[in-house]
């Protein structure tokens, strides 16, 4: 099987060393799931939509766009997305969230460091500080996306699969990071982390090695594969992008206009785009399982208590 997800992110995609810059700020990646059969059908419907709506020179210029024709953009796209019943996805993280997470993280490896220091039964070898790089949002929210792709797969007809993802034009390091975060969250296989010290009486670098495995009970293992990724930046020239750049921008107004006591709920579950029109598309699973790790991992420090979900 193969299929095209063609996404785009909205709001925050900065690093989480980062705070938010307004109370409730979150990134988002969405996407549209477009299966290879169904391609002929779907580019010129959805051109046919957007087509009123480009420039003299063929272009696309949402930012230009006086508001009453951007919503008009919006319903005609989504009123395609609705008659094809295509799938559409989204991963949303709450910036401040993410930031918080990250620094109990830091937190913990400090404790860590400093336990090990303390305990180490040979003081004679001195390792050095960490480089520690924070975490890019923009990776993570891809990484989301992309296991929601793959959870829907295995939930409809699992096996192998060859998925293009197209997307706004991305740089290379960018695009680099998304395939590896991809084939990260697939891998199952042993890991093996070295680590370095110096010897402060023999002068010479020493090592060590540790090794990482999990076990997986059989009945949680995925029965998918991804047989080949491809990362396609494009331009606005391909309409299946163009409908997913205009369906994460409604999703992120949606999040940023909760009323507040709906403000820092959860991002990822049926009820958070219950009042969007492309609900009956967006709430793809048929099973959503218990609350998403992100909005835990994640999760506002100004959120309310626990949802029932």
């Amino acid at each position: 099987m193969k299929i095209i997800l063609a996404c785009d992110e909205s709001g925050a995609k900065g690093y989480a060393d980062q705070d938010e810059q307004f109370p409730g700020q979150v990134g988002v990646f969405a996407g549209l799931f477009v299966p290879e059969e169904m391609l002929s059908v779907a580019e010129p419907r959805l051109e046919a939509a957007i087509a009123p709506y480009r420039g003299g020179d063929g272009k696309l210029h949402i930012t230009d766009l006086q508001p009453s024709q951007q919503a008009g953009l919006r319903a005609d796209l989504f009123a395609v997305i609705l008659d094809l019943k295509l799938p559409c996805f989204w991963y949303a993280i709450h910036v401040a969230g993410f930031q918080g997470w990250h620094q109990t993280v830091e937190q913990l490896h400090a404790n860590a460091r400093t336990d090990t220091a303390a305990s180490n039964p040979n003081p004679r070898i001195k390792v050095g500080s960490p480089r520690e790089k924070p975490e890019s949002l923009h990776a993570i929210l891809f990484t989301g996306l992309y296991a929601h792709i793959v959870a829907y797969i295995e939930e409809r007809n699992p096996g192998p699969v060859d998925i293009v993802v197209r997307t706004d034009n991305v740089d290379a390091p960018i695009a680099k990071l998304f395939r590896q975060k991809a084939a990260d969250l697939l891998d199952m296989d042993p890991r093996t982390s070295s680590a370095t010290g110096f010897d402060t009486v023999t002068k010479t670098v020493v090592s060590a090695q540790m090794r990482f495995e999990a076990q997986i009970p059989p009945e949680l293992r995925v029965a998918t594969t991804v047989d080949s990724l491809a990362i396609t930046p494009v331009g606005d020239e391909d309409p299946t992008v163009v409908a997913a750049d205009v369906l994460a921008n409604s999703l992120c107004h949606l999040f940023h206009n909760r009323p507040a006591e709906r403000l820092y709920a959860d991002l990822n579950r049926p009820s958070a785009v219950e009042d969007h029109p492309l609900l009956d598309v967006l709430a793809t699973f048929r099973n959503w399982g218990g609350p998403d790790i992100s909005d835990r991992m994640y999760r506002h420090p100004a959120a309310p208590p626990f949802e029932d979900v």
